[in-house]
């Protein structure tokens, strides 16, 4: 999990950077962003969090390798996209095996559990199902290339909103309040609710952006309908129990606010307000910049430290924190000057990253420093 999050944070830095001065983000930039830091990321997120939904023991080393597997089906996806065509079905193809496998094993883990497992582990199956959509969509589209485009925008969609999406929302439901300290007695009840609304929105949304656009509708008002039910609650407890410009639960937050906010102005992008382009942007600037960088502030602790009782975690702890308020918000105005078309928020989101990453090299110098000292 700690290089998964490392090999995200730079792949984060390298897109942003590369994407500058273009006028559109090229697949190519979107794959590095998502095929080689985000899925195996999130791939590894759900083995390591799937225990825990299951009351159940630590994951056997061959599900260990799914990450990095589907790391190496994310590099093999980007190369074909950048030169070598041919490897595009090779690429989909082994992304199928690896998501099925993982799909099987936590399925596997919640029917030998005794009782139910928590309702977020279904999040993260129907996550894994929407991104089995995607990949089985752009395995055809290889196979039909008369039916590329429409067959790759219902692959960006079921997979920025479902396989993202979902992870997303239904992680963040426990993990926010877990970061801020407080019980939500809600958030069970909540997810299991808003599961098959977040399901079939993402669905038509996705078949709406690809062949019928009047789904996309039903499926906005169908997403928000679990979002904003995680939405409301938080801004009125925000003051209380989240903000502090130096608490990883800030970005987290903002994270909730920007994936809302990328919902609504999908209905806009639909009516021609703004370019696909300038939303894929505020995707990435908005809703997963923070997302992953507040994450990380409180896992990467967790996952050098898991005992948590060492005065070198709680040192980390706060290095990472620092300044989680201003960087949340600078990825927020990154994303809003995208979507104004204003010239520099590429530059605001690649700075801020940048910052962030020398927050981590110092965590992992005291980490080396230490290991030196003891040897």
């Amino acid at each position: 999990m700690i290089a998964l999050a490392v090999i995200t944070l730079v792949a984060f830095v390298v897109a942003a950077t590369l994407s500058h001065r273009l006028p559109a983000v090229p697949p190519l930039i979107v794959h590095v962003v998502m095929a080689v830091g985000v899925m195996p990321l999130i791939l590894g997120a759900m083995i390591y969090f799937t225990p825990v939904l299951t009351h159940s023991r630590t994951p056997s080393w061959p599900i260990l390798l799914v990450p990095l597997l589907a790391f190496v089906a994310g590099a093999m996806a980007t190369a074909g996209l950048a030169r070598w065509r041919d490897l595009l079905p090779v690429a989909a193809g082994a992304a199928i095996i690896v998501v099925a496998t993982l799909s099987g094993w936590m399925w596997q883990r919640a029917r030998a559990m005794l009782g139910s497992p928590h309702p977020g582990l279904y999040w993260y199956l129907l996550a894994l199902f929407n991104l089995l959509l995607g990949l089985i969509a752009i395995l055809g589209a290889t196979i039909w290339p008369e039916h590329w485009v429409n067959l790759k925008r219902f692959h960006l969609h079921v997979n920025l909103l479902g396989f993202v999406g979902m992870t997303a929302v239904g992680t963040l439901r426990v993990l926010v309040p877990t970061v801020a300290g407080y019980t939500d007695p809600d958030a069970r009840a909540q997810l299991h609710h808003g599961l098959y609304p977040a399901v079939f929105g993402t669905l038509l949304i996705a078949m709406g952006a690809a062949w019928w656009h009047w789904l996309m509708w039903p499926g906005l008002v169908l997403w928000l309908i679990p979002l904003l039910r995680f939405v409301l609650p938080l801004i009125w407890r925000w003051r209380e129990t989240v903000w502090g410009w130096h608490r990883a639960t800030v970005p987290l937050g903002l994270a909730v606010f920007g994936f809302a906010f990328v919902l609504l102005a999908g209905g806009l992008h639909a009516v021609g307000w703004w370019s696909p382009a300038a939303m894929v942007q505020f995707y990435f600037f908005g809703f997963l910049f923070p997302l992953v960088t507040g994450a990380v502030s409180y896992l990467l602790p967790v996952w050098i430290w898991p005992a948590r009782n060492t005065p070198a975690y709680g040192i980390a702890a706060r290095q990472l924190a620092y300044g989680s308020a201003a960087r949340g918000l600078l990825f927020l105005a990154a994303g809003a000057l995208a979507l104004t078309g204003v010239a520099g928020g590429t530059w605001l989101a690649v700075v801020t990253l940048a910052v962030y990453l020398l927050q981590v090299a110092w965590v992992f110098s005291r980490v080396f420093t230490r290991f030196r000292t003891s040897a």
